[in-house]
Parts: C-alpha cells; structure tokens; sequence
C-alpha cells in the first residue's frame, strides 16, 4: 500500500506543481509563406515545432497572436512577456527593443525587384526606375525610394498582397515589383512559376530573428536558447524549410 501512495505522489506531484506556462509568439507578418489560410504558414508550423519539441517537456505552451504591427509596438513599449517572430532589429528604434533579447538570424532576406525575362529590369539606385511603373504594397514604405516616388519621378502602383503584383506583372501592367525573397520563393514554389528576372542588387537585404520580450522567465529564455542553437540541425525544421521553398535563405547560424 506504502508502495502505491509513493507512485501516485511520483506520478501526480509534477501535474499539480508543474503547470504549462503560456507563451505568446507574436506576428505582424500576414503575408505568404507565414501566414496562409486554414491556420497554415511558416508561423503556425514555427509554433508546433516548438510545442512539440522532446526538449520542451510540456513545459510551455507556445501560442501565435496575430497582431498589426502597431499593436506589436505598444506591447514593446509596455514590456508585454511574449516572443517576437520574424523580426528584423533596424526596423524597430533601440528604445522598442530595449526590453528584448534578439535572437541569432534564423532567415536572412531581402527585397527584391522582379520584372520580366524579356524585359529585365536591374537596379542601379532610385533613378534606374525613373520612368517606370513600379509594384508596390500597401502600407509598406520603401525608405531609398520615397523622394523620387513623390516627386512623381518613379511611378509607383500598390495592390494588397504580392500575389497580385505577380498577376499584374505577367499581364505586362508594371515594368517591376519589389517582394521579400522569402515570399517570392514560396511562390515560385507554389505556383510553378515560370522564369522571372530578379535583379542582381535589391533594395536592402535584412535579417529575421525571433524577439524574446520583457520579464518572460529565465526558464523560457533558456530553452528557446537551446532550442535555436539546435535548429539548423533540426531535421523538422529542414523539412519545414523545403514545404516553403527557403532552403536559400536559411541562416545556417
């Protein structure tokens, strides 16, 4: 009987004292490969491999919080615990991320101008698009481009999603687009494209790190530590890499 008591204090003791802490991983990117429809994307899939992971142990529950990226900056300002994903450090001032620790580059992107193979369009600063009917996104500032964009010297046309920058693109409506890397592969992928001109120089290449965010815990920090060191040996997070098309762009750290 002694016996027994002692298992079921054994078995039960790390249920009663061991809860799941909850963590949140923000996103403000809603764009093809992070976010798709049906709750799928690279963000979703980041989620579950952290849940998942052995050397998690159930001890935290990771969950994704959609965000608009104003929303993402009043919880840096107001030290909210949680993980920022995909995050890029010189698009945040040094006083929003004064309470966060940023992560090694998991992808190393970059914008890229695409145009046409039978009429290529090579960037060689802002006045090589004078003249030209450049694809452009809502909502996203294009900082080297804004001066002639304004002066009318650079024509620039925004939809909402890159996928209609491509469809605009292939039936000859604009001379080039600007896409993340990390999008444009997704899509080549997805779709089959077929031969599509990238420039050799982008507009500005950048890094994607994860953002660990205020008083979080010493216990999470740790883990995600480990758990990044880990990754680029991850086999699920190669195989994550290649559903996408990102293999190009992983930092292999």
């Amino acid at each position: 009987m002694q016996r027994l008591v002692l298992v079921l204090i054994l078995v039960l003791l790390p249920l009663a004292c061991g809860a799941q802490q909850r963590v949140e991983l923000w996103t403000y990117h809603f764009s093809p490969p992070f976010l798709l429809e049906n709750a799928q994307g690279l963000s979703h899939a980041f989620v579950e491999l952290l849940n998942n992971d052995p050397g998690n142990h159930n001890r935290f529950r990771f969950e994704l919080v959609e965000l608009p990226r104003k929303r993402v900056d009043v919880r840096l300002a107001r030290k909210h615990p949680g993980v920022l994903l995909w995050a890029t450090p010189s698009f945040f001032t040094a006083a929003q991320v004064a309470n966060g620790k940023w992560s090694q580059p998991l992808l190393i992107d970059q914008q890229d101008f695409v145009s046409l193979p039978d009429a290529p369009f090579e960037y060689e600063g802002p006045e090589s698009l004078h003249g030209l009917v450049l694809g452009g996104v809502l909502g996203h500032r294009y900082a080297e481009l804004e001066a002639d964009i304004a002066s009318k010297a650079i024509t620039r046309q925004d939809v909402q999603t890159d996928l209609q920058n491509i469809q605009k693109l292939l039936s000859g409506r604009i001379n080039t687009l600007l896409i993340p890397r990390s999008t444009l592969l997704y899509y080549r992928k997805e779709l089959q494209l077929g031969e599509l001109y990238v420039s050799a120089t982008p507009l500005y290449q950048f890094a994607r790190h994860l953002l660990i965010n205020g008083a979080i815990g010493e216990a999470v920090t740790r883990y995600l530590d480990g758990f990044l060191d880990a990754l680029p040996n991850n086999p699920e997070w190669q195989i994550l890499l290649y559903q996408y098309g990102l293999e190009p762009i992983a930092s292999e750290q």
